[in-house]
């Protein structure tokens, strides 16, 4: 069974005790019949990004205190920036309505330039092999909804898994932790 989650967000159910994925909310960026790529979007770090782009010789216009977050295991050096469609540059995908992704030091140079710049940088990504998201889906280990560019910007770190299964119309009371361990 083949099927696509892009565009789209999963939402991890309280099963999913992996540590990489624990009540996460992944933004799905691509997925294909040879796999897909997600960035986890609530996992925060210690790190700032204005630490960070001082590192890559960058200037941040930001908030000093905006932290990064953790999009996955997967090369967890690499440097991703959800932003919304105003900006484009060569390698920018458009993930959904409003938001693209974009990873190039031009993009990353540019947006952090702007006084409070509409971004979130994330280190790392999500990987699923061929057909491994959907076996995963299939097992229940998977909410799937739509995205929106709130759930992005304007959620608290702390509350995006929660208000992403009450936009769905998902009470996370009403989930049964526990009911079927999902490593």
């Amino acid at each position: 069974m083949t099927f696509s989650t892009s565009p789209g967000v999963l939402i991890a159910v309280p099963q999913l005790h992996d540590q990489n994925f624990v009540r996460s909310v992944v933004l799905m960026v691509e997925h294909t019949k040879d796999g897909a790529v997600g960035l986890v979007l609530n996992h925060v770090l210690d790190h700032t990004c204005a630490a960070v782009t001082e590192e890559l010789d960058i200037e941040w216009s930001g908030a000093a205190q905006t932290t990064l977050s953790r999009g996955g295991p997967v090369e967890p050096q690499s440097l991703w920036i959800v932003h919304h469609d105003g900006w484009s540059f060569a390698e920018t995908r458009r993930v959904s309505e409003g938001l693209s992704v974009s990873r190039s030091r031009e993009a990353l140079t540019r947006m952090c330039a702007c006084r409070e710049p509409r971004l979130l940088l994330i280190v790392g990504y999500a990987g699923w092999g061929p057909g491994q998201l959907e076996r995963e889906i299939l097992q229940g280990s998977w909410l799937t909804s739509s995205v929106h560019p709130e759930l992005v910007f304007d959620w608290p770190r702390g509350e995006v898994w929660h208000r992403a299964l009450l936009a769905m119309g998902v009470d996370p009371a009403h989930l049964v932790e526990g009911a079927s361990e999902i490593q």
